[in-house]
């Protein structure tokens, strides 16, 4: 494990010299980039992942005429998750969760299911972790590593993109989660084109639109099933299936940018039939289903 984080640090060390200058043009993803994301997979010395673990820490509820264009008023559970790859000797975590101030904001005023307890799992995973990755800026996914008792413990080993600290320093979503030029030095900050391999079995995938700094993660297990996290591109897997956007009024209040979203909602859609797993951040039904299948396990906690 240690090999390949002293690895990664080189790795994000070298692609952090310069800012890519085409960061504000439309990305486009060459035909052959699964490919290219699969190979990059394998770049880094080491053992891949054992196992996916995630937990749900809390639910926001809304329907699904919110989540997909034309969508019915069916009620949708969006569940608020991190996820843990699992190696041999250490892990990797995906998102970080929140806590109940940050959450109580995407409840509109209702009050939702939270449950500390689950969010203080995801915050002890953090703390044992060899790497923290963050899909994107928003609140609900990267509020444990800015809003955490343990920051300063766990910044160090936390990937931010630049792209990320520029909307948490100018633009954050909610106040609570702004953050400044000073403390932002405590992260490892990178920018890169369009992928990044980080350790063995895990690259990042550029994915700006659903945020400025919106990533997907890629991970491969030993086993070669494939799982590649989303963050908020879709919220249901119908979006990807269907190749439809959320809703314009959804659609502007978040600030999306849609030419980008669909670009990334087809290229998913083509990986349906590469035996590869999507994995939206918060498809309460997906996730359920996965975790049934074995192919998602409990978040683990070395006592």
């Amino acid at each position: 494990m240690m090999i390949w984080k002293r690895n990664t640090l080189i790795c994000i060390a070298l692609t952090s010299v310069s800012i890519n200058k085409a960061q504000t043009q439309e990305l486009h993803y060459p035909g052959d980039l699964i490919e290219r994301i699969r190979n990059s997979s394998q770049t880094m010395p080491g053992s891949l992942p054992r196992a996916v673990n995630f937990i749900k820490f809390a639910e926001s509820h809304r329907t699904y005429s919110i989540v997909v264009e034309d969508g019915s008023e069916e009620l949708f559970v969006s569940a608020r998750t991190a996820f843990q790859i699992i190696y041999e000797d250490g892990s990797v975590m995906i998102d970080a969760g929140m806590d109940e101030i940050v959450h109580r904001f995407y409840g509109f005023g209702r009050v939702e299911p939270y449950w500390p307890e689950n969010n203080q799992l995801v915050q002890d995973a953090l703390q044992q972790a060899n790497l923290i990755l963050i899909t994107h800026e928003h609140g609900d996914h990267i509020a444990g590593v800015l809003r955490s008792s343990i920051r300063d413990e766990i910044a160090g080993k936390t990937i931010l993109t630049q792209a990320q600290v520029d909307t948490l320093i100018n633009s954050p979503q909610l106040p609570e989660i702004g953050l400044t030029e000073e403390q932002a030095n405590d992260y490892i900050i990178i920018d890169y084109d369009i992928l990044l391999p980080v350790a063995p079995g895990i690259v990042l995938v550029k994915a700006p639109g659903h945020t400025p700094g919106h990533q997907m993660i890629y991970v491969q297990l030993e086993m070669g099933t494939e799982y590649i996290f989303i963050g908020d591109i879709g919220w249901s897997i119908d979006n990807i299936k269907q190749k439809k956007l959320r809703p314009q009024e959804t659609i502007n209040r978040i600030g999306e940018d849609p030419v980008e979203l669909m670009a990334q909602l087809a290229w998913l859609n083509g990986l349906l039939e590469e035996n590869l797993l999507v994995i939206p951040s918060h498809d309460n039904l997906l996730l359920t289903k996965y975790a049934e299948e074995g192919l998602l396990n409990n978040l683990s906690i070395s006592r």
